[in-house]
């Protein structure tokens, strides 16, 4: 294997949607609230969405199901989306009932919204969700920090070019989940509340 291609699998790993999004809540959760109920946040967002979406693509891949664990087929992505936006509306409503602050409440929903948006574009290209939650996150992260998040920026940027490298998307593909992030992590930014 040469070294780009082993730097851009490398690259895909570290921006992978479940890991870049729980370092986003962790750092997000601590900024903006008491550290008791960062926790919390961190730690639900953790047991109700990362978990179960892991175990979900683990045992599917395990069928065959699903290619992939990243579930890079356009049409198995048909099943995967509904599974993640139940996870999130779940996450939401919890959020809702246990009172917590409304920008955590409003972020969830602004992200679920997003989702949403990326299943049903999947009905016609499999938009990168790797790039499209790079982006929304690294123009987010700009609410509480612009240097980290022009960081993530760059990083984002690396995380479409090995998506598009190693052959999992093409460049329109990239494209469109690129400007869904940033389209709503500006959402987020600006007209949140």
């Amino acid at each position: 294997m040469s070294k780009t291609l082993a730097s851009a699998k490398t690259l895909s790993i570290i921006g992978h949607p479940l890991i870049l999004g729980n370092l986003y809540v962790i750092i997000m959760s601590f900024q903006k609230m008491p550290s008791k109920q960062a926790l919390w946040v961190s730690g639900m967002t953790l047991l109700l969405v990362t978990l179960p979406i892991i175990f979900h693509n683990l045992r599917k891949t395990k069928s065959g199901a699903y290619s992939n664990f990243d579930v890079s087929d356009q049409a198995q992505r048909k099943s995967f989306y509904p599974f993640a936006i139940g996870l999130f509306v779940l996450l939401n409503l919890l959020f809702f009932l246990l009172d917590l602050p409304r920008a955590v409440i409003y972020h969830t929903l602004n992200f679920l919204v997003f989702l949403i948006i990326m299943a049903l574009v999947n009905f016609r290209i499999k938009a990168s969700l790797h790039a499209g939650i790079a982006f929304y996150i690294s123009v987010s992260l700009w609410e509480v920090h612009l240097i980290l998040g022009s960081i993530l920026l760059f990083l984002a940027l690396g995380i479409a070019w090995s998506r598009l490298f190693t052959g999992r998307h093409s460049l329109n593909e990239l494209i469109i989940g690129s400007m869904l992030g940033i389209i709503s992590g500006l959402f987020g930014v600006f007209l949140i509340i």
